[in-house]
């Protein structure tokens, strides 16, 4: 970490010799404290630079928030299973070739990104700018975390470049996204038309699949629906962003910007999180909406608790994540019963599992083991996620796919992409999904994805829109 200007200038003058005597660009991070900053208009001040090339992120459970622009570096697979073995390598690779000091939690060459649900998409769906996978080391990073502040420049610095001109641009991109606090308001029109997308298809699906589990083929399938919304004027995710933090505020808030499409959400549901070789993962299985009372909302949490159907999918989601943690982790641990997880619209079953990670465990092969788990894919994983399919009428991309961070020491987290919307212009496709086990009633789920449309929905502007 650099405590001054002349500090800064050293490092790049090291890393511009380097460059001349081999002949070849040298990556330099140059982390610098700053005073606490406001996450949301950082984000926001940069969209004048960096519009398409932006991400924010903010944990569920701490205070601890990254707003990322532009690309240092760039990982990227558009096909493949070895999608998660190919990113990993790459970034052994990189980070093997790059001399850093260890910087503080959430800083430096850390790399950001995200991985979609299924291994191959096909060509003409949503997701034109979202591959398989897809990872980069940001240009410029904020990091926001325990009342503590940091900027990071990430960049190769190539033969012959100037000293003077590289710290002008870090002095003026520091001055300008800390310039302002304000973030101006946006509403949204109220006539913004709403399109459910084959939603009588998706409750035939819904029966199918109750009727597959019946007969032995597969114990669970999550099948997922989309609704779309047209606005009159382009949706700008800063604002989407002010709103789930204002009414989201237990859930990781993340948006990830790819060209002119933007996938955003607040995701109530870690994957893994490692940090240190310590290791959890959230169980976050079944489901039932928000009270309208206090006294509703503790009736119906006990109704969850006591459900036999929810807590039978449940059951799966925890058997699963603790069988693929004990072939990778010491010391797993599970609470014998779920708990709530309360967030604005719905209640969840909740398990937290932890362990600690066997020597040579990486937060990729984690990632790789665990998805999909059966809450966002079904049971058995692979006969499962063959039945979704075949049954949904929408490529998911990136939705119910893992979205984090990871630094070079190992440390980092992934979550899972629901509760989330793909941002095209003015438009905007949001995703809802269920579990879907022998006895479930196409009517009932379809209820359910109603109320998990509602955190998007409510960010949008569009909660009083049922056309």
């Amino acid at each position: 970490m650099v405590t001054s200007i002349e500090e800064a200038k050293r490092k790049i003058e090291d890393a511009s010799l380097r460059a001349n005597k081999l002949e070849k660009p040298q990556f330099v991070s140059i982390v610098k404290q700053i005073a606490q900053f406001d996450p949301l208009s950082v984000y926001y001040n940069g969209r004048h630079l960096y519009e398409g090339k932006r991400f924010f992120w903010k944990d569920a459970y701490e205070p601890f928030y990254l707003v990322g622009f532009d690309y240092a570096h760039i990982i990227e697979k558009n096909k493949g299973r070895d999608r998660f073995k190919y990113v990993e390598e790459e970034w052994k690779r990189f980070i093997e070739g790059v001399k850093e000091n260890k910087t503080p939690f959430g800083t430096g060459n850390l790399l950001f990104g995200g991985f979609s649900f299924h291994p191959y998409q096909k060509e003409d769906n949503l997701w034109t700018s979202f591959p398989v996978s897809r990872f980069y080391v940001p240009k410029v990073l904020f990091t926001s975390y325990n009342n503590e502040a940091f900027i990071t420049f990430n960049r190769y610095i190539k033969q012959g470049e100037s000293v003077e001109d590289i710290i002008k641009e870090m002095e003026h991109i520091e001055e300008t996204f800390l310039a302002s606090d304000i973030l101006p308001s946006q509403v949204y029109e109220r006539n913004a038309v709403q399109h459910e997308v084959a939603p009588e298809e998706w409750k035939r699906a819904v029966k199918h699949a109750t009727e597959q589990i019946r007969s032995g083929e597969i114990e669970k399938v999550v099948l997922a629906r989309e609704l779309q919304i047209t606005f009159h004027e382009k949706i700008w995710s800063e604002y989407a962003l002010s709103r789930l933090l204002e009414e989201q505020n237990l859930s990781y808030i993340f948006a990830v910007e790819q060209d002119s499409q933007c996938f955003i959400g607040a995701s109530p549901e870690r994957l893994v999180k490692s940090v240190d070789g310590e290791v959890f993962s959230t169980c976050l299985a079944g489901s039932i909406p928000r009270g309208h009372s206090a006294e509703e909302d503790e009736k119906l949490g006990e109704e969850l608790l006591n459900d036999e159907k929810n807590l039978f999918e449940h059951r799966l989601v925890v058997n699963m994540i603790e069988k693929a943690m004990k072939e990778t982790c010491l010391n797993v641990y599970a609470p014998e019963h779920p708990t709530l997880y309360k967030v604005k619209h719905i209640q969840h079953l909740y398990t937290p599992i932890k362990g600690k990670a066997k020597e040579g465990t990486t937060l990729f092969e984690l990632v790789e083991k665990l998805h999909p788990t059966p809450a966002l894919g079904g049971y058995p994983k692979e006969e499962s996620v063959e039945v979704l399919e075949k049954l949904e009428v929408f490529e998911r991309g990136w939705y119910a796919a893992p979205i984090g961070w990871l630094d070079g020491d190992g440390n980092g987290e992934f979550i899972v992409g629901i509760r989330s919307a793909l941002l095209r212009g003015h438009e905007a496709s949001l995703f809802a999904g269920c579990g879907i086990v022998g006895d479930s009633d196409p009517q009932s789920e379809y209820e359910e994805t109603k109320t998990k449309f509602k955190p998007m929905l409510s960010a949008l502007g569009g909660m009083n829109n049922d056309k």
